[in-house]
């Protein structure tokens, strides 16, 4: 199973509606004010790692489940209500997707098997195997039911992104086919319309130079509209080729189908040249960022910084240069997770092009950074 578990807003209600409710209840079945002063603390340790899993629940997994469980243990020597066993639930839930069964099972006996120790003298010998085994099965089923249902979230999760990543791709492949039909249409109006009209232009020049004089002012002006008209279509030309937006057009459509990621693009101006090729090499590396970013962290801003590094430190753009995009996202990182599929495959990419996938983190932010040399397109006419 995938090793991630993605909370809904019910799921954090829920969870703190939990807390509470046992905060209450232990708090009011307290035998002595010294006890109930004394839970406080380890109820609002609770509920500073229910927080903290809320925010980040695939993070030192193992720390806080050891943590969460030391607090269970601890609040049962400080309170006799079997309700605590609710806490024990949360925590059947809360790892359900990072437990093996033997695991899980393992820390439920564990639990349960402190409490019988804490409350063996109040029962006189007595044990209440009933509801022992109840609340054991009820763990049990509860850690079952969660981990079935976080599984079929990232199912649903992961199917929802593909369709986006699916769109996004389509949009890119609809804006390379517009750009390559605009190349085409300046390449035919430059290779056909704009040699014919040259040479019209060059025929009536040289006719204008043998005509007699009534019919030299009529070829002078034909002249001259025929050198408007080829002003004209250089500048078509121009512009056609000119404005290829394939790199922020196809940015832009996958920003908007990702809309619970907020997508800022600083990209530098001259990228307005770069080929297919590379163009869409940029695009896979934002897309896979985007997808991890939403797929392992809570993150709720990405930033993508695309520029040249020239080959010279005179800023002219030579025939290789280097281009460079970051991402960075919101959420303080401190760890380097273990690469995936999704990231190998892109730095196989990379690798092929010449360049270089690399991440660190730079001040608690996670940085993602490619680089490859470039062939820049040049526009003359």
């Amino acid at each position: 199973m995938e090793n991630t578990i993605r909370h809904t807003t019910d799921w954090t209600y829920s969870t703190i509606a939990s807390w509470l409710g046992v905060t209450i209840a232990s708090l009011y079945y307290a035998n002595s004010q010294i006890l109930l002063i004394a839970q406080i603390p380890v109820h609002l340790m609770i509920l500073a790692v229910l927080w903290f899993v809320i925010k980040r629940p695939n993070d030192q997994v193992n720390i806080v489940a050891l943590t969460y469980f030391l607090l269970i243990v601890s609040l049962m020597q400080l309170s006799t209500t079997s309700l605590v066993f609710i806490h024990l639930i949360m925590f059947t839930a809360i790892f359900s997707a990072h437990f093996s069964p033997i695991k899980m099972i393992c820390s439920v006996i564990a639990i349960l098997a402190t409490y019988s120790i804490t409350n063996f003298d109040r029962w006189q010998g007595d044990i209440p195997w009933v509801t022992l085994i109840v609340w054991a099965f009820f763990c049990l089923m509860n850690w079952f039911v969660s981990r079935k249902i976080i599984q079929s979230l990232n199912i649903h999760y992961q199917s929802r992104q593909n369709y986006k990543e699916l769109k996004a791709t389509q949009s890119i492949m609809n804006a390379m086919s517009a750009e390559q039909e605009r190349l085409n249409l300046s390449r035919e109006l430059h290779d056909t319309l704009g040699h014919k009209l040259t040479a019209l232009s060059i025929n009536l020049d040289f006719a204008k130079r043998k005509a007699t004089a009534e019919s030299e002012e009529n070829l002078t002006l034909c002249h001259s509209l025929t050198q408007e008209l080829l002003d004209e279509v250089r500048s078509i030309v121009s512009t056609q080729r000119a404005e290829i937006s394939l790199l922020r057009t196809s940015l832009e459509q996958v920003f908007k189908v990702t809309p619970q990621l907020a997508c800022t693009l600083n990209l530098d101006k001259k990228l307005s040249y770069l080929n297919q090729n590379d163009s869409l090499c940029v695009i896979r590396f934002c897309q896979e960022m985007i997808s991890n970013t939403l797929k392992h962290t809570q993150a709720t801003e990405i930033t993508f910084n695309v520029e040249l590094k020239f080959s010279d430190h005179t800023g002219e753009l030579l025939d290789k240069d280097t281009l460079t995009a970051t991402a960075v996202h919101n959420q303080s990182e401190y760890v380097l997770s273990k690469p995936g599929n999704g990231l190998m495959g892109l730095k196989e990419r990379i690798m092929l092009m010449n360049g270089k996938f690399k991440q660190e983190i730079i001040e608690n932010r996670l940085v993602n950074e490619i680089s490859f040399p470039i062939q820049l397109i040049t526009h003359g006419v």
